[in-house]
């Protein structure tokens, strides 16, 4: 901590953290002073007293009619702009985004004192990000995969004729109301009817026995015991009482595995055997592009955790913020509430939050390390590096490059493909600089692999939130005050209606899809503008 004297205003400066800086700083009694009596003129011209018009009573008789409280707030509103700018250009600081203004005291006849916190610039300092080692671990892609891929098709296009004379069976789909008391969990919202779509099978297993049988405006209390390898840690081995009534059910028909549906599910399939042979094809393809991107993510990770990052918490709060924005449009267009959503995945209101801030976060300190390889490289986006970004995503839409082309212009998504360029590039750059060796792993292999690493994957989102200057706790907050920033109410806690046996697991799925075609492939961006 150092003091400098600037005019007539005294400064000191306090490093909060490597990106936040606090400004201490002391306006003189004769500068308040002036700026009271400037605010109690301000105040004047409203006070009406009999006898004198509207901003024509004696300053000092209206003195008496005006609350020195506003007065003081007023004083110290005019006083913190102009002092703070002041001081920023004593000391130097350079701002990264607008500071945090903090009022700590105005006595009559004294000082005024605030406090200003600064947000600074990220500071990255990399650490070792050549000739490192690493995997790149691709699925087998077998015949199970593909009869999986199948069935889900199936799955997609079944049908869901109601089902009024015959009790509800495995495979049923039932729309009920649905309440719970768990075991050592005290939640008033569980203890409220829900209405609830459940598929009859996928549940735990004393709970789906319990609904077999039930018919369609029938109420039954069914006693369920967690079992000890339930996916959700705090559930295992949990007694819980369901209460269900049935509002309607549904049989879920599969479609046949015939030429029409074969020729619905694929443009230019027209067997079931060209359908398995295309399937394996797209698979084997989506496999070869998880390894990459996989391979990508832990490269860069590595290089994160090699090296000393830091960002101001105003860049996490944006992001959030961001994120936040785009789960309330995703809820809204599926005609979800935000405690439908909840029920759907499994998780509580602070799960979302921390989810959403240590994504956050990692987005952040990944970008922050490409963006500084790329500065440290020389490595800069050309013509060329666009052209090939559009060419290859016209190849993968399927349309011509001068298509592709207008459409990115018209949509104003230029900017965005520049990034992307820049970020293909970064990315070749350092795979070309890595010692990679290849590995075929089964899903089971994968998921085994990835949960040995967990402890240092949670490490690194940890890391990632501290980097913004937060605790966990502090960016889940952080994610909450986000959230409802954007109009999603996530501050009160809720319990998640955990039923389902295959609950959502922490980890990303091992699991081979072929990529929806509609869909747009998520791309890492590198953060060039944050330089």
């Amino acid at each position: 901590m150092y003091e400098k004297v600037c005019f007539v205003m005294q400064v000191t400066t306090e490093q909060i953290n490597p990106c936040k800086v606090a400004l201490i700083v002391t306006v003189p009694a004769s500068d308040v002073s002036v700026a009271k009596e400037k605010a109690t003129a301000k105040f004047a011209k409203n006070v009406q007293i009999p006898g004198f018009r509207k901003g024509k009573v004696p300053l000092a008789m209206a003195r008496n009619y005006i609350d020195p409280a506003r007065v003081a707030q007023e004083a110290a509103e005019q006083l913190s702009e102009p002092n703070y700018k002041a001081a920023i250009a004593e000391t130097g600081i350079e701002p990264f985004a607008q500071a945090e203004l903090e009022f700590v005291s105005m006595e009559p006849d004294a000082d005024f004192v605030f406090r200003a916190f600064v947000p600074l610039r990220p500071v990255v300092t990399l650490g070792p990000y050549k000739q490192l080692a690493l995997e790149k671990r691709r699925l087998i892609v077998g015949e199970k995969d593909v009869d999986d891929q199948i069935e889900e098709l199936r799955a997609r296009h079944a049908e869901y004729p109601e089902v009024t004379e015959r009790g509800a069976a495995v495979g049923d789909v039932a729309l009920a109301d649905l309440m719970a008391f768990v075991e050592g969990q005290d939640s008033p919202e569980m203890a409220l009817p829900r209405t609830t779509v459940i598929e009859i099978g996928k549940n735990i297993a004393d709970f789906d026995n319990g609904l077999t049988g039930m018919t369609v405006g029938e109420t039954k209390t069914i006693d369920a015991l967690y079992p000890a390898d339930f996916a959700d840690e705090d559930m295992r081995g949990k007694r819980a009482t369901f209460t269900v009534t049935i509002k309607e059910l549904r049989e879920k028909k599969l479609p046949e595995m015939n030429e029409e549906f074969v020729t619905k599910v694929h443009p230019t399939a027209k067997t079931a055997e060209e359908l398995k042979t295309l399937l394996s094809a797209a698979l084997d393809t989506a496999a070869e592009q998880m390894a990459d991107n996989e391979l990508e993510f832990r490269l860069v990770g590595a290089i994160a955790r090699n090296s000393q990052i830091n960002f101001p918490e105003v860049l996490l709060r944006a992001e959030m913020q961001v994120d936040a924005q785009q789960l309330d449009e995703q809820i809204k267009k599926q005609n979800m509430t935000v405690e439908q959503y909840l029920q759907q995945t499994g998780k509580t209101r602070e799960q979302i939050g921390q989810e959403m801030a240590l994504s956050a976060a990692q987005r952040i300190r990944n970008s922050l390390v490409l963006a500084e390889v790329a500065r440290t490289e020389g490595i800069t986006v050309e013509d060329a590096d666009v052209d090939a970004r559009i060419a290859s995503e016209a190849e993968r839409r399927k349309t011509s490059v001068a298509a592709m082309r207008a459409f990115i212009e018209k949509n104003e998504q230029l900017t965005q493909v520049k990034d992307q360029a820049l970020t293909k590039k970064i990315l070749d750059f350092l795979k070309e600089q890595s010692q990679i060796t290849e590995r075929t792993l089964t899903s089971e292999e994968a998921e085994k692999l990835e949960a040995e690493e967990e402890a240092e994957a949670l490490a690194d989102r940890q890391n990632a939130a501290a980097a913004a200057g937060l605790s966990l706790e502090e960016a889940t907050q952080a994610a909450t005050d986000a959230a409802e920033d954007s109009g999603m109410e996530l501050s009160t806690a809720a319990e998640p209606l955990a039923l389902e046996a295959s609950a959502p697991k922490s980890r990303r799925s091992k699991k081979v899809t072929v990529p929806d075609e509609e869909a747009e492939a998520p791309v890492a961006e590198a953060a060039a503008s944050v330089e």
